[in-house]
């Protein structure tokens, strides 16, 4: 179950998105009192009641906007109990000076909204003893293991428990606490209004994170990145799975750059079954692998790791077929593997030296394309055309250097700077040139608009996407993918208009 949280100035106003999310299908609601300019009505708040609901009444010191008396929040809080509320929130200090009354259940919280305590297992087993129907432990997390070491609390609990790392680092938290017994998890409704760090919003958690459908049983997946927010992956993977009626779920994970094999070690207890691996680690990956595809051995790269009985890491790389195979299709195809590319001895120029762009390079070179490589930093892509056996030209002339093809790997347009360019208009100058934008978030990236508003052929990074998404998900599952879901699932989280 998902349980928004929804804290307004005006009584009015807090009616009223209640509402909105009672008819938004919301199941329960955590009003934050706390945020009541005035001081709180109870009567009137409690008069319309559209949805079961957790009283709370939030001070200063855990992260809430109570500055009146402690005396008058604690009355507060009985006042709201002998009024019947489904829940009410009391912090671990509090309850014993509070008893159980009616049919109201107790969540017993801590929080600390500094850091993870190193004895927070000590806490959370305070919290088990002051007659509590649900624990709740919400710390702040600066590191992979304080936010793992907070989940596994919830696997480890004798009382029905949500642990939550707070900030982003510990979003995956707030999702698989479901695995763990977990009665349900916080998200926000209004977007204007985020009351914890990395709390996710309901809708997402709903559609794209598929939180109901989680249990004991689900198999784990992650798509791994820094940054990872504007990931996708678990959008399009997810609506797979639940149309297929398969109990998996891919959860975004944020690893910092260097922290793959922190990722991997602290995170063994979850029984990951497979990554999805973005920037900045697509190389960084390959040494911790201990088998790896054709694909991966050429470029270096991986985009994909298969987690098999006691660990062993598998590596593919579905970027390059997945590249190559949109890059062919808009240039007319071709009829059989062994005709020649429509790339072949045409000027390719890349954009970019990371992963991507080492897939690409390589999958162009190796279908007899000229290719030439340019990043922001030069030795970057000096050294990757070394391992092409291609050339580099410096970022400042890139746009004065013929190419028939331009692809974008930078992460340049990507939302939300989605004004940006890595090429200026007048790049796009010769004719029938084509320009392949890998990014996918917006398809339709200025790079793009630029390009066709020149009479040049695009292609988005959106095709790519799914074709890797496919092969990804075939590793997975061993069934073919559902394209047309995995389709409309990502149209619908690109379009401007988001439904719950």
């Amino acid at each position: 179950m998902i349980c928004v949280t929804i804290g307004r100035g005006r009584h009015s106003s807090l009616a009223q998105e209640w509402k909105e999310a009672a008819e938004a299908g919301v199941d329960l609601v955590e009003l934050r009192v706390d945020c009541l300019r005035r001081e709180p009505d109870l009567k009137r708040i409690l008069k319309e009641r559209p949805t079961p609901m957790v009283f709370t009444i939030r001070r200063g010191v855990d992260g809430g906007l109570w500055r009146g008396p402690e005396e008058k929040r604690q009355q507060l809080i009985r006042e709201a109990i002998a009024a019947g509320v489904d829940y009410i929130d009391l912090e671990m200090d509090v309850a014993p000076n509070v008893r159980r009354f009616g049919k109201t259940k107790r969540i017993i919280s801590y929080h600390n909204m500094k850091t993870t305590p190193v004895d927070v297992r000590d806490i959370a087993e305070k919290c088990e003893e002051m007659d509590p129907d649900v624990v709740k432990i919400a710390t702040a997390a600066e590191t992979l293991a304080e936010a793992s070491r907070v989940l596994h609390l919830g696997a480890q609990a004798k009382a029905p428990t949500i642990t939550i790392a707070m900030g982003e680092i510990g979003v995956f938290t707030r999702i698989l606490g479901a695995k763990y017994g977990a009665p349900f998890t916080y998200a926000g409704f209004n977007p204007e209004r985020v009351f914890a760090a990395g709390m996710q919003p309901y809708e997402v958690l709903k559609n794209d994170l598929d939180y109901n459908r989680i249990n004991a049983q689900t198999e784990v997946y992650g798509v791994l990145g820094d940054p990872i927010e504007q990931s996708l992956s678990p959008t399009i993977h997810n609506a797979a799975f639940r149309h297929l009626g398969l109990n998996k779920v891919m959860v975004p994970f944020l690893v910092p750059e260097g922290q793959l094999p922190t990722f991997f070690q602290e995170l063994k207890w979850l029984e990951i079954k497979g990554c999805s691996v973005t920037i900045p680690h697509k190389e960084a990956l390959v040494p911790l692998l201990q088998q790896k595809e054709g694909a991966v051995e050429r470029t270096g790269t991986c985009n994909t790791v298969v987690i098999q009985e006691e660990g062993r890491r598998v590596g593919y790389n579905t970027d390059y077929r997945a590249a190559m195979d949109s890059l062919e299709d808009a240039m007319g195809g071709r009829a059989s593997e062994e005709e020649s590319s429509p790339v072949f001895e045409k000027h390719a120029m890349i954009l970019g030296a990371g992963g991507v762009a080492r897939s690409i390079a390589f999958g162009l070179a190796r279908r007899g394309a000229n290719v030439t490589i340019t990043n922001r930093h030069d030795d970057r892509a000096t050294r990757l055309a070394e391992e092409v056996g291609c050339r580099a030209i410096t970022w400042s002339v890139r746009s004065s250097t013929p190419a028939d093809i331009v692809v974008n790997c930078t992460p340049v347009g990507m939302h939300p700077n989605v004004d940006d360019t890595p090429m200026p208009p007048g790049a796009f100058n010769r004719p029938n040139m084509v320009v392949f934008d890998t990014i996918y978030h917006p398809e339709n990236t200025m790079l793009l608009k630029l390009a066709r508003e020149r009479g040049c052929k695009g292609v988005t990074g959106v095709e790519m996407f799914l074709r890797q998404a496919a092969l990804q998900f075939k590793l997975y599952t061993g069934q073919e993918a559902p394209m047309e879901v995995m389709r409309e699932a990502l149209r619908r989280r690109l379009s401007p208009v988001r439904h719950a």
